[in-house]
């Protein structure tokens, strides 16, 4: 599904003596950025990859946080995305002395903002093999706006996840399996997608059902009658199963991924934004038409012209710097991550995800569709 790193981002050749610190654009919100790592146990559920265990989980949460600035810097990553990437550029020829990434713009647990209100929740589902820290220049954005976002590693399915002890698990399962194996994938996934909104009504209502503490304030200031998700490739996937098997979520968004699993017949009663690569192979998938023909609800599908299948991740960003440093060869970045300016990428990706999740939850005076419609840019085409 989302490879670890694009097969062919390096081409053999000269790589650059000195280190390249790649740079994580910053948040464009008047928000400062918390970040919390939350270790949570299914007691109720076996790992189906480990049955004589349960089901065991690292989530990632983004926040608006209070300014004090007391909190350390967090890493751009956490440890298993860090391995993620590393072993990903090695793989496709570039020396892993030859890159480094630069710090986040979040503070590890910082307290919560308070005082003005309560802030919705995105759920956000990563694609297969990748771990929560690779999509983190959409969710500190979305953070510094004033949401919350969940990121869940799928254990067993992430490529490395370490746990507060020091154990990691990696992944089991192969990044190019077939769609039928993909599909067997969204049951466990969404599985673990609803226990953790469970977890965040629990810490909410300060039960004692929730299974672990958050950051100063942050329990009061989620807001569980909004709840958005969104995901990258087979996170797209989980986030449009998730919608049609829980209630709670209130709109999604689907970023260059498949519709599997019962969804794709049934449809969806509640808004979908699809943003995809524009030369997306899940246009010919055939559960896209389908879900689009049982759909009763808002249906936004769009891609974006000279995107990949990874520039909907940082990746983009982090080969994108590499190229401009000459560490990988312009071919191999377009092979990558597309011809498209990754600055102008992202920036395109983090507006519309904004304005979408304002519409949906009365953020804004205008509808979703009016919203998508006022915000067309013209690498944005209908596909449907």
């Amino acid at each position: 599904m989302a490879a670890t790193t694009a097969t062919g981002v390096a081409e053999a050749g000269p790589v650059t003596p000195t280190a390249v610190t790649i740079t994580l654009p910053a948040p464009t919100g008047p928000d400062p950025v918390g970040l919390t790592q939350w270790h949570l146990t299914d007691t109720n559920r076996a790992d189906p990859w480990d049955p004589d265990q349960r089901r065991e989980l690292m989530v990632q949460i983004w926040y608006p946080a209070d300014d004090a600035d007391i909190a350390p810097i967090a890493p751009w990553m956490p440890p298993g995305g860090q391995q993620e990437q590393s072993y990903g550029l090695a793989q496709s020829g570039v020396a892993p002395d030859s890159w480094a990434l630069g710090p986040s713009h979040s503070r590890s647990d910082e307290p919560a903002r308070t005082g003005n209100g309560r802030f919705p929740i995105l759920l956000n589902s990563p694609g297969l093999d990748d771990t929560t820290g690779l999509n983190t220049a959409q969710a500190e954005d979305l953070a510094s706006h004033g949401y919350v976002v969940v990121a869940i590693n799928h254990t067993h399915e992430a490529f490395a996840v370490q746990f507060p002890d020091g154990h990691t698990e990696h992944s089991v399962v192969q990044v190019d399996s077939s769609p039928n194996v993909l599909e067997g994938l969204l049951p466990t996934r969404v599985a673990d997608t609803r226990f953790v909104l469970d977890q965040l009504t629990a810490a909410a209502a300060h039960s004692t059902e929730a299974d672990a503490a958050l950051p100063q304030h942050l329990a009061d200031d989620l807001d569980l009658t909004k709840v958005g998700m969104f995901g990258h490739s087979l996170g797209g996937s989980t986030t449009a199963q998730t919608m049609h098997d829980d209630s709670r979520v209130a709109a999604g968004v689907n970023l260059d991924g498949p519709i599997l699993g019962p969804v794709a017949t049934d449809g969806l009663d509640r808004p979908m934004l699809m943003l995809a690569a524009d030369n997306s192979p899940w246009f010919a998938h055939p559960g896209w038409e389908p879900l689009w023909a049982s759909n009763t609800g808002l249906k936004l599908p769009l891609r974006i012209t000279g995107a990949r299948h990874m520039s909907f991740t940082d990746e983009q960003v982090i080969v994108a710097q590499l190229a401009t440093a000459g560490v990988v060869s312009p071919d191999s970045r377009n092979s990558a991550i597309g011809p498209i300016d990754a600055t102008r990428s992202l920036d395109l990706q983090r507006s519309y995800l904004l304005a979408y999740f304002d519409a949906v939850f009365g953020r804004s005076d205008r509808s979703p569709a009016e919203t998508i419609t006022r915000l067309a840019q013209p690498e944005m085409l209908p596909h449907l």
